[in-house]
């Protein structure tokens, strides 16, 4: 096990439960199967750019005011920062609904990649960035997240990833979680695996 000195952390489905309707965004975006929300929309002509930006900022905002945090995020981030980590947060998520989440449940992170911040995940840069702000090795990094682009993007900067699933219903993980280094069913598993990193 690692001793990991940065831990960076999804924000929807990771420290608050997925409210984005993400079937609905791509609908009313036109978002054809496979592609990205955020790499469809660059592609377009700017006013229909324009649109879309603004419904996926209406999704956006309606889930940041509303949302929850995941059991023991509050926690788990108090509890890494008192063991001298620092904690970042990688959202493909806007600074604004970003900022609304952090301020709506205290949550103080020593640093806050938003889709603001270029490249996004799950480009390798969207990490390395972070690691490089921090000097901070990649290999002493843990990524934290609930999606396929966080384990890309770990995968792709060679941090380390820990995959947030509890089963959500689903009778089998997903095959991306074949690549995760850790599978939490908790946020606050993630102190179990820093402090057995710290006693190695």
């Amino acid at each position: 096990m690692k001793q990991y000195r940065l831990v960076i952390f999804d924000m929807d489905g990771t420290l608050t439960e997925e409210l984005l309707d993400f079937a609905g965004i791509r609908a009313e975006i036109g978002v054809p199967a496979g592609a990205g929300v955020l790499e469809f929309m660059k592609g377009l002509p700017a006013l229909e750019r324009g649109k879309a930006e603004a419904i996926l900022h209406r999704h956006e905002i309606k889930a940041a005011e509303t949302c929850v945090l995941h059991p023991g995020a509050a926690e788990v981030l108090l509890e890494l920062k008192a063991r001298g980590i620092a904690v970042a947060l990688l959202t493909r998520n806007s600074r604004a609904c970003a900022e609304t989440v952090l301020r709506r449940h205290s949550l103080a992170l020593d640093f806050v990649a938003t889709r603001e911040h270029l490249p996004h995940k799950p480009h390798r840069d969207s990490i390395l960035n972070i690691t490089r702000h921090f000097d901070i090795l990649p290999e002493q990094t843990l990524m934290v997240g609930d999606y396929l682009y966080d384990m890309q993007v770990a995968q792709a900067a060679g941090t380390d990833a820990a995959l947030l699933w509890n089963g959500d219903g689903r009778e089998e993980r997903p095959a991306y979680a074949a690549t995760a280094t850790h599978v939490i069913g908790k946020l606050m598993d993630l102190l179990g695996i820093v402090d057995h990193g710290r006693k190695e």
